[in-house]
């Protein structure tokens, strides 16, 4: 392969730049380890030193292995799928400054800076050196000696140095060229794929490349394709009334026959009972409305996705959705969405009844608005009252059912001991810790579970920091500890797992500290109630006979 170097003799993208490292995380893989949707405050740069892992950036996918790294600049959004036992990684946070050509004392900070020669991922060969110059890093980072922050800015600088001058545009082994090939299907399923074409794009032996990609993908490359274009069709099937032949050549089929027959082996009904089932197009205005639909067996048309803020809904129903909103930081670009969801002509708009005067007007000139009382029902009450509304109300009575079973088998399993045990959930943001007592925790916590909650704690204001020292002072039997999942929060939890006075707690002393994430439970709604209950089975059930 022409692996094209970034040569010394190259003008170097770093000379009227200055770096500062904020901070260096180690991340090892294990058993449902891996590194959470975060936003990056700073530029991250990932290194991967063994192993693989898919990471996810913003909406994108990319593979990572030990030969390459990927730079995130500061707004965007990061983390990884499930992490092989055999994965390891670094990220490294750090800060850019710019030169200001005309104040030669000056400098800004910069936030858009592309520091490679190439954007993305980044091959690196040789790469072993990077990753011993990594674990220098992290040692030093470490360590306590007076000078062994200075020590870590020397090396940070080395390590990009070492990529400016060994990144390389195209893959180094076979199975990064599988990655390649992989994106190449992913952009051009609807064309006349055969292996033999992917092994000439791979560079590979179409023998080879069939046993590869299969062994290293779990599926055939061909299966592959087909997965692709199902999803599409299904995504057309919610967008239009296109007919049956006309999607099924739009995807790539030239025999709608053989695509109905596909369509039916892969999602188990037929592409026109697919289609009937899907002609209802219903707008959940904010993730948690996802979470009222999806009991009642009803996927809505538009719904806010994304890999950080709704990861759950992202992951699992994002190729469902065909139509995805902005849910970046609690729907901070309404304006944006309202101007989306003119394009579609929605049925009805599930919205909550406290949104601002102005956006539910906007909402209202676009489709009927169905409001659900956040601040009057809990959620039971809203969820029939919507059902109804649907002309689902048994499906939802059957939902009900079901799930109160499962909270009485759950209570049975955990009820030893859990009516003498106080807790405390504590959110993280920066350098700030609160109590946490939402409607979602309080409700599953103390009214489902019965764990009992320290009198001290529903005195405490939910918007003033608690030090350790008062956190210490409540005595809680169990703490659950919610941290925000951006850099520097990450990096000042670290920081407290080792101060001394936070191993006094008597909690964290008896490992009785569990971790909780904002999704599900900082979102009120019954499929979110469900996520929280099989996440505490998990937490705890481990500790119960």
């Amino acid at each position: 392969m022409d692996n094209r170097i970034c040569r010394s003799t190259d003008k170097c993208m770093l000379d009227e730049l200055s770096f500062r490292l904020r901070s260096i995380e180690a991340v090892k893989g294990g058993t449902l380890c891996q590194l959470k949707q975060q936003l990056a405050f700073s530029y991250a740069l990932i290194v991967m030193t063994s192993g693989e892992v898919q990471l996810v950036l913003d909406h994108q996918q990319c593979e990572l292995d030990k030969n390459s790294v990927y730079v995130c600049r500061p707004g965007q959004t990061f983390g990884t799928l499930a992490l092989s036992e055999e994965m390891e990684l670094y990220v490294l946070y750090f800060d850019v400054f710019r030169h200001e050509p005309n104040h030669v004392s000056c400098m800004t900070i910069s936030e858009d800076e592309q520091l490679f020669p190439y954007k993305g991922k980044i091959s690196v060969y040789p790469s072993d050196k990077l990753a011993s110059m990594c674990e220098d890093l992290y040692r030093h980072w470490q360590s306590k000696a007076s000078t062994g922050s200075f020590r870590c800015q020397i090396d940070f600088q080395e390590i990009l140095f070492y990529i400016n001058q060994n990144c390389r545009t195209k893959p180094e082994n076979a199975y990064s060229a599988l990655e390649y090939v992989k994106q190449y299907m992913e952009e051009h399923y609807t064309d006349s794929l055969t292996i033999d074409k992917l092994a000439q794009v791979a560079e590979i032996s179409p023998k080879y490349f069939v046993d590869l990609f299969k062994k290293k993908y779990g599926i055939s490359a061909m299966e592959y394709v087909a997965k692709l274009r199902i999803q599409q069709a299904k995504r057309l099937m919610a967008q239009s009334d296109a007919r049956l032949r006309d999607i099924a050549h739009q995807v790539g089929y030239a025999d709608e026959f053989y695509f109905s027959r596909k369509f039916k082996k892969e999602i188990g009904v037929s592409p026109n009972v697919y289609m009937k089932s899907r002609r209802r197009k219903l707008v959940a205005y904010s993730p948690a409305h996802v979470g009222y639909l999806l009991p009642l067996h009803i996927m809505p048309f538009a719904a806010p996705l994304h890999p950080k803020w709704t990861e759950y809904y992202y992951r699992e129903y994002r190729n469902e959705i065909p139509f995805h909103i902005s849910a970046y930081r609690q729907n901070q670009n309404w304006q944006e969405n309202i101007e989306l969801l003119k394009q579609i002509s929605a049925d009805v708009i599930i919205a909550n009844d406290n949104l601002p005067n102005i956006e539910k007007q906007a909402l209202e000139r676009i489709a009927p608005v169905f409001y659900l009382s956040v601040s009057q029902m809990e959620w039971r009450q809203q969820f029939r009252l919507l059902a109804e509304f649907l002309g689902e109300s048994w499906q939802a009575e059957k939902w009900l059912e079901e799930y109160d079973r499962k909270l009485q088998m759950v209570r049975e399993r955990l009820q030893p001991g859990l009516e003498k045990e106080s807790v405390v959930v504590i959110r993280l943001v920066q350098q700030n810790m609160f109590v946490q007592n939402n409607r979602g925790i309080s409700g599953m916590l103390f009214d489902e579970l019965q764990f009992k909650s320290a009198c001290v704690v529903k005195a405490l204001d939910a918007t003033k920091p608690i030090s350790i020292k008062e956190l210490k002072a409540l005595n809680a039997d169990r703490l659950f500890m919610m941290i925000r999942q951006e850099s520097e929060t990450l990096a000042i939890w670290e920081k407290i797992q080792n101060e001394p006075q936070w191993q006094t707690i008597s909690a964290v002393h008896q490992n009785r500290i569990h971790m909780l994430t904002s999704d599900p439970w900082l979102e009120y709604s019954p499929h979110a109630h469900l996520r929280m209950l099989n996440h505490l089975t998990e937490l705890l059930a481990v500790n119960r006979p």
